[in-house]
């Protein structure tokens, strides 16, 4: 006869060649493996959770799904107002990165997401022609929703996050002759969007929100507010001699009821706040070389992704899905950037203009094109030449030969 266990003892049983521990929790019974195979091993596993209930420290993850971790992020976006949150037309919050990981991990345990699941995950996802960067921020932010748990005590461990090789930084910027043909190429409404990009290194979403009130004629500058731009720092601007004459002319065309600096004029002739443009933008880039469509290929195969057909189309030929390659928006603030350094700013003064706040995202923007070598290059030249250094030069290959006759 089987002695009876002293309570608050727990117990351990086998299931297949794994032992299994059973204890109590706030009344309730709890059982879980312990992936032990040795009973010594098992017995040490749950006498560290019986120590746990003692102490007060012990959490249950087994209900804890991907749903309460997600709601917790969300809600840590709310309350810290972070800027990457949207809002769907009927109000309901959004992140991009975390409408892929819903897709996915919709009704799984927080105990059941592991390294094998993540990387099925990402699989997947490269399936659907997403670049390693996009899915590597959707790892991120299901690993903050991890740590959050882990902060607020919900769980006690998390687990190991694969991320994927991303591509290197883009190195793509706009040169002046790119930029004129642009300007010439646009609408008349978006060609101060693109002039404050190129001459004053501002973000897009900084750029389409800025206000005349912070435009500073008197000055020559623009004041971006703090809590307003990517970083919640404030900066100032200055505003060149060729983006003040473009500015003027476009304070002159402005509607006192529509206090943004770029706006369009809608049907009735309103002026409104431009919100997108990337159509109008590929396709003037497309026009210019500047551009063009690409099909979409797998990461992982390399094989052409094409588009699910239509209900109605289903006997058409499949089509295959297109993707923009070419000059962005945000190589003007490249552009920026650069020119700043070559104009001979200090860069501590030129990451104040363009609201960098460390060294290396600097030098990711600081790029250095073909011409820039080319202007190294002869610069080192004339210097080796002014100290005295005559290799390679008509003078040195004369005296070289003189040299190889005698």
């Amino acid at each position: 006869m089987n002695e009876k266990r002293e309570r608050g003892t727990g117990r351990l049983y086998l299931r297949g060649n794994t032992w299994w521990c059973q204890y109590y929790f706030h009344g309730e019974q709890i059982r879980v493996s312990t992936d032990e195979t040795d009973e010594k091993k098992a017995g040490k596993f749950l006498r560290k959770r019986l120590a746990e209930v003692e102490t007060g420290t012990h959490t249950d993850a087994r209900n804890i799904r991907y749903e309460d971790l997600r709601a917790a992020y969300i809600l840590d976006y709310q309350t810290n107002k972070r800027k990457s949150l949207h809002r769907d037309k009927e109000g309901n919050v959004y992140l991009d990165a975390v409408k892929r990981l819903d897709d996915f991990f919709g009704g799984y345990r927080a105990d059941e997401i592991d390294a094998d699941v993540v990387r099925r995950f990402q699989a997947e996802q490269q399936t659907k022609a997403l670049s390693n960067g996009s899915v590597n921020r959707s790892i991120s932010a299901l690993r903050r929703m991890f740590n959050l748990a882990l902060e607020d005590g919900k769980l006690r461990t998390t687990p190991y996050f694969p991320m994927l090789e991303e591509a290197p930084p883009r190195s793509g910027f706009v040169e002046p002759d790119q930029y004129q043909k642009l300007f010439a190429a646009l609408p008349t409404n978006l060609r101060i969007v693109l002039a404050i990009g190129y001459y004053a290194g501002m973000r897009r979403a900084e750029v389409l929100g800025l206000r005349w009130e912070q435009v500073n004629f008197f000055e020559n500058t623009i004041v971006l507010l703090p809590g307003k731009t990517k970083n919640n720092k404030g900066r100032t601007i200055p505003i060149v001699p060729q983006l003040r004459g473009l500015l003027v002319e476009q304070y002159g065309r402005r509607q006192e009821l529509c206090p943004y600096v770029c706006f369009r004029l809608d049907r009735r002739g309103h002026a409104a706040k431009i919100e997108s443009f990337r159509k109008v933008w590929q396709s003037r880039c497309i026009r210019l070389k500047f551009g063009e469509m690409k099909p979409a290929t797998d990461p992982a195969t390399g094989e052409i992704l094409y588009e699910k057909p239509r209900k109605d189309r289903k006997k058409s030929k499949p089509k295959a899905k297109m993707v923009y390659a070419g000059l962005l928006y945000h190589d003007l603030r490249r552009s920026f950037v650069r020119n700043l350094v070559r104009s001979g700013t200090p860069e501590k003064v030129s990451m104040k203009f363009s609201g960098h706040l460390t060294r290396d995202v600097f030098d990711r923007y600081d790029i250095t094109s073909g011409k820039d070598v080319l202007d190294a290059g002869e610069r080192l030249a004339a210097y080796l030449e002014k100290n005295g250094d005559k290799t390679g030069t008509a003078v040195h290959q004369i005296a070289a030969s003189n040299f190889a006759i005698q």
